[in-house]
């Protein structure tokens, strides 16, 4: 019993095909191991690209590198030589907008008699990321063809091609030459001379104005007269001491009667 796994975006369906070697799972479901037979259909593309698993293999290096090529700017030699090998897919992009993805005749189970030898299909740069996310869906899937992976790794120095360090240094040496040019022209300018500094006005002393003394009037101004106060009344006497109490007299003696 052969299983079917679509992979469905708007511009871009992926179907596989093929049989499970191993047990089934019941939580998981069958999981496609063997690949049978893989469709790839485009929007405008009238009829499917039909092969099997080589043809997805360099389906998959060839649009990993024009992405990563593409996307980054940094054209890379790993990329030329795919180039160069007849036998695998082959995706550019155009001088005008859009991609050219070349296939050859002996990775497609079935091809026209009239086909052109390799079959070359045009794509639009949608076209091309719906490529991309179905390509990522079916990698990501753990019960279709789990054996299948891509290693993914950073551009090294020595892969990038030479003309971006061309450029590059092109850039420094033409940066270098205006610094220069502009140096030169600011030396021959003539040296500004330096305007003596502005003087600044005599500073006056401020005048301090004192206080005047109290009961004085400030300076230049006449002086108020005061008419003079009646003398005020002589204190009250004080009252004389208490005089001592006299001494009451003493009683006479009584006369003695005569015999």
């Amino acid at each position: 019993m052969t299983i079917q796994r679509p992979f469905i975006l708007p511009n871009c369906t992926l179907n596989l095909e093929g049989i499970s070697n191993s047990i089934t799972d019941a939580a998981l479901g069958e999981s496609l191991d063997v690949l049978l037979r893989l469709e790839c259909q485009f929007g405008d593309l009238k009829k499917p690209l039909i092969g099997g698993l080589d043809l997805l293999n360099s389906l998959i290096q060839a649009t990993n590198q024009c992405t990563q090529s593409w996307m980054s700017g940094v054209p890379h030699r790993r990329l030329a030589k795919l180039n160069q090998d007849q036998s695998a897919v082959h995706l550019l992009p155009k001088e005008e907008d859009g991609f050219e993805l070349t296939i050859p005749l002996e990775l497609l189970n079935e091809a026209p008699s009239d086909a052109d030898d390799p079959v070359r299909v045009g794509l639009t740069t949608i076209q091309l990321f719906d490529l991309v996310e179905a390509l990522d869906q079916l990698l990501a899937d753990q019960q279709t063809l789990p054996n299948l992976s891509l290693a993914v790794r950073p551009l090294s120095r020595s892969e990038a091609a030479s003309g971006q360090a061309l450029q590059k240094s092109t850039s420094a040496v033409l940066g270098a030459a205006s610094v220069a040019i502009a140096a030169s022209i600011f030396y021959l300018l003539p040296v500004p001379k330096a305007s003596p500094p502005p003087k600044d006005p005599p500073k006056t002393a401020p005048t301090s104005t004192e206080s005047p003394a109290p009961g004085t009037a400030p300076p230049g101004v006449p002086p108020i007269q005061v008419s003079p106060s009646p003398e005020e009344s002589p204190a009250a006497s004080p009252s004389p001491e208490n005089t001592e109490a006299s001494p009451s007299p003493e009683a006479s003696p009584e006369p003695e009667e005569s015999p």
